[in-house]
């Protein structure tokens, strides 16, 4: 979810926001001040890892662009281990 792109205003999308801060993830840490890695608990994307900003959210993996990484918990820790770029892809 990029909020660049979303034509919602925040007001609309404060709530989606809070509901993937608070609840049905696991935060691993951050990268920067504003940048989180969840690994997602509950509903359909249960198992995978996003990277949440405070204006965009999304997964990591090779099958959503970006990354060469596998898709999941373990990609995720593959390529943090292998000191990968996480959108060295794009490079």
């Amino acid at each position: 979810m990029d909020l660049g792109d979303d034509k919602r205003s925040y007001e609309e999308l404060r709530p989606l926001l809070d509901a993937v801060y608070n609840h049905g993830s696991l935060v691993f840490g951050t990268d920067a001040c504003t940048m989180y890695w969840h690994l997602i608990v509950t509903g359909p994307h249960r198992g995978h890892v996003w990277q949440i900003v405070d204006v965009r959210a999304q997964p990591l993996g090779v099958d959503f662009g970006y990354t060469t990484a596998r898709s999941g918990f373990a990609g995720w820790v593959q390529h943090w281990v292998e000191h990968k770029d996480w959108f060295e892809a794009c490079q």
